[in-house]
């Protein structure tokens, strides 16, 4: 595996699936693996304004533990500075750092974004005040088949 720089402004994604939360210690497990690509992605695919300076991809990882990162697609699309509701898998929460150690090594089946009006209307004022965000995750029972596009 070619040498990467990171660091706490680097966000590290794995098979486009997941990202890592302690990615300088998988990276130092990986060094002689030649089969892992590396690739920068733009920071244009996450949708918030954010301190990060770089997004590196690491492709064709076989083996990898989701026990070790979030599913990417929440990370693409939630903003962690907005103050905003979630509802996740039926678990209600304002608190950013909950939803994240929630879901460590699940994979995400479903995020809405739920407008202020309809937030308000669902769960009161004070908690859709600004908007809510309803994640639906994967149960253990549920299969989940990846769809391979050439």
């Amino acid at each position: 595996m070619e040498r990467i720089k990171i660091n706490d402004k680097t966000i590290v994604v794995v098979n486009n699936e997941w990202v890592l939360i302690n990615p300088t210690e998988f990276i130092a497990g990986q060094k002689n693996n030649k089969s892992i690509k590396v690739i920068e992605k733009p920071l244009s695919e996450i949708n918030y304004e954010s301190n990060f300076e770089k997004i590196i991809g690491l492709n064709n990882v076989a083996e990898f533990n989701p026990e070790l990162g979030i599913d990417y697609a929440f990370v693409k699309s939630i903003d962690p500075k907005k103050k905003i509701f979630y509802m996740v898998d039926g678990i209600p929460s304002h608190n950013f750092n909950f939803v994240g150690n929630y879901l460590i090594s699940r994979k995400i089946k479903e995020i809405n974004n739920i407008g202020i009006n309809q937030a308000i209307a669902i769960w009161g004022k004070r908690e859709g005040e600004n908007g809510a965000i309803q994640i639906k995750t994967f149960d253990k029972d549920d299969v989940v088949i990846p769809i391979i596009i050439k």
